[in-house]
């Protein structure tokens, strides 16, 4: 994974800045902007994985950019449903102590019970949270190879495809971690705040980058739009 690429991509473009301060406009537009900005990033997955030299898009087929977003964020949804029903009963089991009544014994006892099951499904809920995290940029890719919505919902596939290239995904996801957690503080104490949308949407296109990477490098062929 060339990492030096991908931070540096975005600046190698004659119209870098053109495009970042247009990302940065389309994201503040509530609801659309968000969409438009994920599906510009699967455009990114795709250049890198065709081996476009400049693979930063122009903000030219917002259109396509939304619907690609929208229909990901389909997907994700769908796969954070079992996230949902782990995490709806943790709050429900608390309510099982006031069937105890005035029976000390049995409120204490129902009271043990509620812990036990609270933890031990905010354990599970926290290791699916975990795998939803690595399978964000599997899910891309796939979306980027054939722009459908069931190709992603192929799980076994789509978690071959994960385990077939977890070293590459999460190096990926740990980078771009990383380099949220030193830029957005970094911009937030010395620029007081102002550079925090633009370095979200570098954010973006650069975790872009490294998922076209780990694409090209599994021989994927984006799908030509």
């Amino acid at each position: 994974m060339d990492i030096g690429n991908a931070v540096r991509f975005v600046f190698e473009d004659e119209e870098w800045i053109t495009k970042i301060l247009l990302g940065i406009v389309i994201t503040l537009i509530p609801i659309f902007g968000g969409f438009a900005l994920a599906g510009y990033v699967i455009a990114i997955i795709r250049n890198v994985m065709a081996g476009n030299p400049r693979p930063l898009p122009a903000w030219d087929n917002l259109g396509r950019y939304f619907m690609d977003g929208l229909m990901f964020w389909i997907v994700t949804f769908i796969y954070a449903l079992p996230l949902f029903i782990l995490l709806c009963p943790v709050a429900l089991v608390w309510v099982l102590p006031a069937f105890g009544g005035e029976q000390e014994n049995l409120t204490a006892l129902l009271a043990g019970i509620s812990g036990i099951v609270a933890v031990g499904l905010g354990c599970l809920a926290a290791l699916y949270g975990i795998l939803l995290a690595l399978l964000t940029p599997a899910l891309q890719i796939r979306y980027a190879e054939t722009g459908e919505i069931g190709a992603c919902l192929r799980f076994g596939e789509t978690f071959r495809f994960l385990f077939d290239n977890i070293g590459s995904i999460i190096i990926s996801q740990l980078l771009v971690w990383v380099a949220g957690m030193i830029l957005i503080p970094v911009a937030s104490t010395l620029t007081l705040g102002l550079l925090i949308l633009p370095i979200s949407v570098w954010l973006s296109v650069f975790s872009g980058h490294l998922y076209g990477q780990i694409g090209q490098q599994a021989g994927v062929t984006p799908l030509v739009v």
